[in-house]
């Protein structure tokens, strides 16, 4: 019996130690394989065009930070960026992205302008001084130079609509109140009813719900520690690789019905904002953003990203359509369609389906530019001139 024991402990620890053993190089392995990686995608985005004018390190540097973002639990929100000070990405202790704000001269007295989105908008990919919020900036300092405007990027990785109206809630219960107020969406609102399989979700919340009271729960620590352990994930990808020959995960479409409910979902939460633009009187503007299926003229490079990620076309074309035929949408002047902001260029935008180069930046800010003018342009006081005679009669009266 003490024999059998003591071979069953022999056992345990060496399949424990090879276990540790592989746990550890593969470790080793895939760090190396990430980084890496990522610079070989930073090669193919340079050789693309997209980033043209900008010397091939600075390129390299960019996307190595955003490789190195880190995420902290945020109430209500899931997450916010952990504060950064990058050579080309800021983020203050706030979690927003910094903005080249020229045109503010006193923050207390300022015209305030925040701006919410994801990724897009926090426009991965850009250097600080050329997020689309930075672009806006330079063209409102340009053309309206006496103006005191301050522009806040709330942009972040993955927020959907859903998650930008609570962020802007939470402002306006601090009494950090608006004049104008930019949403940047139709991206994440797909990604994530891809990622669920239903409109309205937050990106990844898939994830969380996973975690949710994994403290309390031992079944669900052991399922995540092996499903998150380097070893699952090099036998799941030989896996697809001998069935699919690919690495990656393939993703299949999703129903026509899904991209109904995508754009049934977006058009509720732009009425939500709506009634909060009544109540705090400022101006809102959503955005239909671009993405690499409304683009009309594609560049080798960008055809590229097209088949690499078509799977998305269908939510894409179908939701846009519907959103954009709805009856509020169609009768609501704060509702701009600029997914065809691209069509008239013939050079390299994207740099994969739904992000852009500083290029693409600057487009997307001179459009939104061209709506927020009237809003921008300083009223006059006109001044009404009382004949003396109707004067001398208010007096006697």
């Amino acid at each position: 019996m003490k024999s059998k024991l003591k071979f069953a402990y022999i056992l345990f620890r060496n399949v424990l130690i090879i276990f540790l053993l592989l746990e550890i190089g593969l470790g080793i392995f895939y760090s190396y394989h990430d980084e890496s990686g990522i610079d070989g995608n930073t090669e193919r985005i340079i050789a693309s065009g997209a980033f043209d004018g900008l010397e091939d390190e600075t390129v390299k540097e960019i996307f190595r930070e955003l490789r190195q973002q880190d995420m902290q639990w945020e109430p209500y929100l899931h997450y916010r960026f952990k504060p950064m000070n990058g050579k080309h990405n800021t983020i203050y202790e706030n979690g927003r992205r910094k903005t080249v704000n020229l045109s503010l001269k006193d923050s207390a007295t300022a015209l305030k302008i925040f701006c919410f989105g994801g990724s897009t908008m926090y426009s991965a990919g850009a250097r600080d001084a050329h997020t689309i919020p930075s672009e806006l900036s330079k063209l409102i300092h340009t053309n309206f130079p006496d103006q005191n405007v301050e522009i806040t990027n709330f942009g972040c990785h993955g927020y959907t609509r859903a998650t930008e109206n609570i962020q802007l809630q939470r402002e306006l219960i601090k009494n950090n109140i608006p004049d104008i107020v930019i949403f940047y969406d139709g991206v994440n609102e797909v990604i994530s009813a891809h990622q669920n399989n239903e409109a309205g979700l937050p990106s990844n919340g898939y994830n969380r719900k996973k975690e949710f009271k994994l403290a309390h729960n031992y079944k669900k620590r052991i399922k995540l520690m092996i499903t998150s352990s380097n070893l699952y994930r090099f036998i799941t990808t030989l896996q697809r690789k001998l069935f699919t020959n690919s690495a990656y995960i393939q993703l299949g479409e999703r129903s026509d019905a899904l991209a109904t409910d995508i754009a049934d979902t977006y058009v509720g939460y732009v009425k939500i904002s709506k009634s909060l633009e009544d109540n705090y009187n400022f101006k809102v503007f959503n955005f239909l953003q671009p993405v690499i299926y409304s683009k009309e003229n594609l560049t080798e490079a960008e055809q590229g990203y097209f088949r690499d990620q078509q799977y998305y076309e269908n939510l894409y074309d179908l939701s846009y359509e519907t959103v954009r035929k709805n009856s509020l949408m169609k009768n609501d002047s704060t509702f701009i369609d600029i997914s065809d902001v691209f069509d008239a260029s013939d050079k390299t935008i994207f740099s994969d389906f739904c992000h852009t180069g500083e290029l693409g930046n600057q487009l997307v800010a001179a459009r939104m530019f061209e709506y927020l003018k009237p809003e921008l342009t300083p009223k006059t006081t006109e001044t009404v001139i009382v004949p003396e005679t109707e004067q001398l009669t208010k007096i006697n009266n």
